[in-house]
């Protein structure tokens, strides 16, 4: 199982203008900032328009120099976006929807311009996580859910499966039906590769947030072997017996996937 990725939100400073003047003016800064808005007190506050030499756009409501109300930040590129939300003092707060060119996108709560709270995001590849947020990632209840039969339910923590349940379906067709725990106990189910290999039995989420057998469990091949008995690291390892389509065994102690004979 996979990592959902993110698209960091973007904070901003406060406009101060060498302008004596208040009302609307027309300022162009030293960065190459272009400021159309209302000017109190030397400050940007109600509607303004902020252009970037980058081509990002931003248009929306200031208070005291800093964005604060409602805004549409236009990222500009071809990794770009649309913010459409609630800002609080230069930073994404309250609700609000970013969209990337790629076609993810994120909509619910925001707080210090992270994702924090209830939201729905969906990956470019139509993955779709509905639930808790906390520092941009997946955090608290919530399910995920895709277009490949990916369905899963549970609790997540910083990104990755604490207690989740169900399929999880991955890129190359291989298929996790079970339990992913990162809680300290036991995971596990059955995992179905695309060339017909199978496996059941006890699993860890291991790095790249993959499921890796480890404990005890049943190994077949599609040319008929049969493995049972111990794995560690995502190989044999341990007490096991493996069948051979033509019923030779190899029943004793495995090490890193290699037999090392009778365990008598």
């Amino acid at each position: 199982m996979k990592r959902l990725g993110f698209f960091l939100a973007t904070m901003f400073t406060a406009f101060h203008l060498s302008s004596p003047c208040d009302g609307q003016q027309t300022n162009k800064l030293m960065d190459g900032r272009m400021v159309i808005g209302e000017v109190r007190d030397g400050a940007l506050t109600g509607q303004a328009t902020v252009i970037w030499p980058s081509g990002n756009v931003f248009v929306g409501e200031y208070k005291d120099g800093l964005e604060n109300g409602l805004g549409t930040f236009t990222f500009a590129g071809t990794n770009g976006g649309t913010y459409v939300g609630m800002y609080k003092n230069g930073r994404f707060d309250g609700q609000g929807t970013l969209t990337r060119r790629n076609r993810s996108k994120y909509s619910g709560e925001y707080q210090h311009g992270k994702r924090n709270g209830q939201g729905t995001y969906t990956s470019q590849t139509g993955l779709i996580y509905i639930g808790g947020f906390k520092n941009d990632l997946p955090d608290g209840r919530g399910t995920l859910t895709g277009t490949n039969g990916t369905n899963q339910h549970g609790e997540w923590r910083a990104g990755l499966p604490y207690r989740v349940d169900g399929t999880w379906v991955d890129d190359d067709g291989t298929r996790g039906v079970g339990t992913w725990r990162t809680d300290g106990t036991q995971s596990g189910g059955t995992i179905t590769w695309k060339d017909g290999r199978e496996y059941k039995g006890d699993w860890v989420v291991a790095k790249g947030d993959s499921e890796s057998p480890d404990g005890i469990g049943t190994y077949t091949w599609p040319d008929g072997r049969n493995y049972v008995g111990h794995f560690r690291d995502g190989k044999m390892d341990g007490t096991g017996k493996m069948t051979h389509p033509d019923g030779k065994p190899e029943d004793g102690l495995w090490k890193q996937g290699e037999f090392q004979g009778t365990s008598k």
